[in-house]
């Protein structure tokens, strides 16, 4: 198979397509592995190959544990070109994405798609495609943790382009160029617009802004801070924390607050998500918690909003993120608060919470139903409808 074509059919580019036809020539077997990938990329005259020399990752080095695991099966090929491995399959859709979150096609794209110790922010059915293969399980066996690859990886690009400017500059010259939409897309879009090359040179910028953020002072940190409750700013530093997945702890509460604030119930999921890469579920779900019961009226009916993308990390999570909603509805007056707090009620699963709170949820239903705000008494009666049986 001509892997060159076939990297430049799927819009990886031609960086990506050498080092598919490198790992061909390097390969073992009749399937192309995410062990072959690798022993390309340490031979990489790119971005990929500068941050494994950073890292220490030799030829000879990945070596032993990629002969060690040879002995495991890889191939598992269920679609795409037969002679590409399951795993390898999965790596190389991931590649487009990290591409684009790093502002630029390149084989450090390529490195990042090789992630050991992977991160999901929402737990799904287990995907056998994605499992990890040798590449990703070599790296592991090596020691080499996620966050200091993708580190090593910024800091590579940021060689080749470099950006001295201040927060200020930096900030304003990605939301000018970038229109959010290199990174967020507003709800409906697709794909973002075509850039330009002077958008598409500011976006190259992005690791090495990035590489700023990891080594933040405590001047930059305060500027940081204060841009997470801008309108504007706060989605160029959300940019940075998801290209780093790293949080300073002075920057988690402005970033929880940039989600709770976001009035896009779609949007904020951005911050949230950032946020749970940075310090994981638990953290994030206990302080949106913490600002459903204790925050202003805006602040709880914006927690409340967060949390769906925050699902609660064990069953006392669920049943406390229950008593939080019940409480809201009886407690609170605010109208926003009370309509949030009932939608929010309507995503439990019920059939799971104990009779005291079925109980709860059975008085709030009747508060509701004689409520004089009309979508809270259509939101009573359609939850009222799905749990007949379940509640009294």
């Amino acid at each position: 198979m001509d892997w060159s074509a076939y990297a430049h059919e799927q819009g990886l580019g031609r960086e990506v397509g050498e080092n598919l036809v490198r790992a061909k020539q390097l390969s073992r077997g009749p399937h192309l592995t995410t062990g072959d990938l690798l022993r390309a990329l340490v031979r990489d005259t790119g971005h990929a190959g500068t941050a494994c020399a950073a890292l220490g990752l030799t030829a000879e080095r990945v070596e032993h544990p990629l002969e060690e695991l040879a002995v495991t099966p890889e191939p598992l090929v269920l679609q795409g070109p037969k002679e590409l491995s399951g795993p390898l399959a999965s790596v190389i859709l991931h590649v487009q994405d990290e591409g684009n979150l790093l502002g630029l096609q390149t084989t450090g794209s390529l490195l990042l798609a090789l992630r050991p110790d992977r991160l999901d922010v929402t737990a799904g059915p287990a995907d056998p495609l994605d499992s990890p293969g040798h590449g990703e399980l070599a790296l592991e066996m090596l020691g080499i943790e996620r966050l200091r690859l993708r580190a090593a990886v910024l800091e590579a690009i940021a060689r080749s382009h470099p950006d001295t400017r201040d927060w200020e500059a930096r900030a304003e010259g990605f939301l000018r160029l970038s229109r959010f939409h290199m990174a967020y897309p507003y709800p409906g879009e697709t794909e973002p617009p075509s850039a330009h090359s002077e958008a598409n040179e500011e976006a190259a910028r992005l690791p090495a802004m990035a590489a700023h953020y990891l080594q933040a002072s405590e001047e930059d940190l305060k500027w940081l801070g204060s841009a997470l409750y801008d309108e504007r700013k706060k989605w160029f530093v959300v940019r940075l924390v998801r290209l780093t997945e790293s949080v300073h702890p002075k920057l988690l509460e402005p970033l929880i607050c940039a989600a709770i604030y976001e009035q896009d119930p779609s949007r904020n999921r951005h911050f949230v998500d950032a946020a749970v890469r940075g310090v994981g579920l638990a953290q994030v779900h206990e302080r949106l918690l913490w600002y459903m019961r204790q925050g202003v009226d805006a602040e709880k009916a914006g927690a409340m909003r967060a949390l769906y993308w925050c699902p609660p990390p064990d069953a006392d999570s669920v049943k406390e993120t229950a008593r939080g909603l019940l409480d809201a509805f009886q407690r609170e007056t605010d109208l926003d608060v009370r309509r949030t707090a009932l939608t929010k009620l309507a995503g439990i699963d019920w059939r799971a919470m104990d009779s005291g709170l079925r109980s709860r949820l059975a008085e709030v239903l009747r508060l509701a139903a004689a409520h004089p705000d009309v979508y809270i008494r259509h939101r009573a009666d359609a939850i009222r409808a799905e749990l007949r049986g379940v509640i009294s």
